[in-house]
């Protein structure tokens, strides 16, 4: 698959999206009850990738609401679409589009989520405006993004696993993203006329064998490939790394802690 995805889009790349989104799932559930939404409700998927979360969503607001994807790669936004008729989930759609260049849909929304997507993004102009666009006065914006990269270990004393972290977020900022943009998007939304409602850190941590070390564990296996296609990491950087988690691994007091998430849920006041 070709993509201009910083993490790709091959097929080690969803498998490990898919074990993303068995972890997350809880907490993305509870995320949703807290912003109150239920059946019948219109929701906008910013970046819903393979639509794994699309679909629970879609499931959640039933035959009478809607969910409605928006998706870089046409390779995962048909990977969606077919998770959706497999699922029989005819209010779900998703659509290949790019929200830096692409109109936004004419239609509003209840509310609109995203997870991991304004990172990435170079300008987050479009999507401000385009939120704008999409959801009237009332409307909540419910986010999931990184607020603290720098939380990202593995403990005690894997400094390979630490040099990892760093050139992740090395990548991240050559492409033009922010892996903290959580510090910013407050501000910017309140600027904009938006209430901010809460602010949630959701720091993900375990010990070995728990599904966060292995998400973690997983990450450090398959974007360490990209790091090294990157120019951004080697061979023997990754050897190291990988050692350092196999030693860990016999360590009972080992424990990994990914990058801190925040979450962000706002309301639309005005202009």
């Amino acid at each position: 698959m070709a993509s201009d995805y910083v993490l790709g889009t091959h097929q080690s790349e969803l498998e490990r999206l898919r074990f993303q989104h068995e972890l997350w799932s809880p907490i993305s559930e509870a995320a949703w009850t807290r912003a109150g939404i239920q059946s019948g409700q219109r929701v906008l998927d910013l970046g819903a990738g393979p639509g794994f979360a699309a679909a629970d969503l879609a499931a959640r607001v039933g035959a009478t609401g809607r969910v409605l994807g928006l998706e870089l790669s046409a390779d995962y936004a048909a990977e969606a679409q077919a998770l959706a008729q497999r699922n029989g989930l005819p209010q779900l759609e998703v659509r290949q589009h790019d929200l830096l260049k692409d109109p936004w849909p004419d239609e509003h929304f209840d509310l609109a989520w995203c997870r991991w997507l304004a990172m990435f993004l170079p300008d987050l102009e479009p999507l401000l405006a385009g939120l704008e666009r999409c959801l009237p006065i009332g409307a909540q914006l419910l986010v999931h993004e990184y607020v603290h990269w720098d939380t990202f270990a593995l403990h005690p004393k894997a400094e390979a696993v630490a040099r990892f972290g760093q050139a992740c977020q090395q990548s991240f900022r050559a492409a033009g993203g922010d892996p903290d943009v959580n510090r910013r998007l407050p501000s910017l939304l309140s600027a904009r006329g938006w209430q901010i409602e809460e602010l949630l850190p959701l720091p993900v941590l375990g010990p070995q064998g728990s599904m966060a070390a292995q998400w973690m564990e997983r990450f450090v296996a398959v974007y360490g490939l990209q790091l090294q296609r990157l120019g951004l990491w080697s061979a023997a950087d990754q050897s190291e790394a990988l050692e350092q988690i196999q030693a860990a691994a016999s360590d009972p007091g080992s424990f990994w802690v990914g990058p801190t998430v925040l979450e962000l849920r706002a309301r639309r006041l005005g202009p």
